[in-house]
């Protein structure tokens, strides 16, 4: 996310590739969140705050997929397929392909919990099972964005593309998530954090 967490904040906004790394990093939060909550379901007098769960999967609707991945498909990936970096059979159709698995753990998820807030059933294995396959796919997908299609993208778009592609991000925040929205998430993630990791 945009709080840089160690990467100077000038230098997420001139670069495009640093802000969605900066992402990844909040990202990566909420995930190890997501996996405190789920291995505590079976802890002795543990209960689950459905509100907190509901909030980390907002962020993974909200956040991770309408804003995060949409700043890749539709202006990374796009200038990717620019320089000769093949979609079908390549790294971007193998990122698409993790998207699109992506919201169908989200969509899981949030079943269960809507479920559960229902009182038709409780935090279960299922819960653990998806929470996991979830946590699995995004460390994993992050990780081969940053180490094979992020350099490559620093290492080969030009100057004046990257600054095409941060302004299109900035217009997707303003649009798909609106004004202040990207605070709120990191005031929640702060809180979250404090409260399941210390």
């Amino acid at each position: 996310m945009r709080s840089s967490r160690g990467i100077d904040p000038k230098e997420i906004e001139m670069n495009p590739i640093e802000e969605l790394k900066a992402e990844h990093e909040g990202i990566k939060i909420a995930l190890e969140i997501l996996r405190r909550i789920a291995a505590g379901i079976d802890e002795p007098g543990s209960e689950v705050d459905l509100q907190d769960v509901s909030q980390l999967i907002d962020f993974y609707k909200i956040f991770v997929d309408t804003c995060h991945h949409g700043k890749e498909e539709e202006l990374l990936f796009p200038a990717l397929e620019e320089i000769g970096v093949s979609r079908n059979g390549g790294p971007i159709g193998v990122m698409l392909s993790e998207h699109d698995i992506g919201r169908m753990h989200v969509r899981g998820l949030d079943r269960i919990v809507r479920e559960k807030d229902k009182g038709n059933g409780g935090f279960t294995k299922e819960f653990r099972e998806k929470s996991e396959e979830y946590i699995q796919l995004l460390l994993a997908h992050i990780e081969k964005e940053n180490l094979v299609l992020f350099r490559i993208a620093d290492q080969n778009l030009s100057t004046g593309k990257k600054e095409e592609i941060a302004e299109g991000f900035e217009r997707i925040e303003s649009e798909r998530i609106g004004t202040g929205k990207h605070e709120q998430y990191h005031r929640m993630l702060d809180q979250l954090q404090k409260k399941y990791i210390g």
